[in-house]
């Protein structure tokens, strides 16, 4: 079952009061549980039928079938802290066993908040489109190349091979010659530099499918085939480090490579061992 949480968050077919009566349950699902569609309706100064029409769009068969969802989901989602400071987790002066600890509830915090933003339907479209790809693409910067390049390795161990252009021209070089027998991975907080447009519009005028990693706020002006979100907890630039962010997207990446592993689970598995078995051998 899709977490409803999800589709509220990052649904970007809602019209103006849809999207109020979405972030009304996403701020109070606790106390939209115990509404009816007035009082919900009076809450969010919007129409009877802009609620249904909302339920419409997430594929429900009305409010209380909402409800059930949002119950269903709620134990999750209110794990997510807003109260923690994402970009801050550590303060001045604080001693080790609170450092640790703090980064632990950061760690723990976002864990939640991906799992959250996963929508399974969109995870099996895009571990369907892996598995169709012969070739596989990744288009990624800074420190995000490293978890490219690990799942690189890990997709590597199985006997697929992924590539991961790291220079601006390599990346330009690949999406040239890229088509529709690719699958482009493209894994962007938000959308800055060749990432945004020019990679993008490359590979759409070549066919070729993109699965974007992002945050929920990233409102892409290519065509996005598939979509995974990444926690967006943190600010941008002002914190410490990317502590959130890079564990978001690690797990995601992990959540896909073994997805895939278990498309062809004794296969994979077989071929992992051999290999290494072979490596071994070749050591004595």
């Amino acid at each position: 079952m899709i977490n409803i949480f999800t589709q509220l968050q990052s649904n970007k077919n809602l019209s103006h009061n849809e999207r109020i009566i979405a972030d009304y349950i996403l701020e109070h699902p606790d106390q939209v549980l115990k509404m009816n569609t007035k009082q919900l309706k009076e809450a969010c100064f919007v129409s009877t039928a802009t609620i249904y029409r909302l339920c419409e769009k997430l594929k429900l068969s009305g409010f209380s079938e909402l409800k059930v969802r949002i119950s269903h989901s709620l134990n999750e989602y209110m794990k997510d802290d807003d109260h923690f400071n994402y970009d801050f987790p550590v303060k001045k002066y604080q001693t080790h066993f609170e450092i640790i600890n703090k980064i632990k509830e950061d760690y723990e915090n976002t864990l939640s908040s991906t799992l959250n933003l996963f929508s399974l339907e969109n995870l099996r479209f895009a571990t369907q489109a892996l598995k169709k790809a012969k070739v596989i693409d990744i288009y990624t910067s800074s420190g995000n190349i490293y978890f490219a390049q690990n799942f690189q390795f890990q997709m590597q161990e199985i006997g697929v091979s992924v590539n991961v252009p790291i220079e601006e021209y390599h990346q330009r070089l690949l999406a040239s010659q890229s088509d529709k027998t690719h699958l482009a991975i493209i894994i962007s907080f938000e959308g800055r530099g060749i990432l945004a447009n020019i990679i993008p519009k490359m590979l759409q005028d070549n066919g070729t499918p993109i699965l974007l990693i992002s945050s929920y706020q990233y409102k892409p002006l290519f065509t996005v085939n598939y979509h995974l979100y990444m926690s967006s907890l943190e600010n941008h630039y002002h914190k410490i480090s990317s502590f959130s962010t890079r564990l978001s997207i690690l797990y995601i990446l992990d959540v896909l490579y073994t997805c895939y592993f278990s498309l062809d689970y004794d296969e994979n598995l077989m071929k992992k061992l051999s290999y290494y078995k072979v490596i071994n051998e070749n050591d004595l």
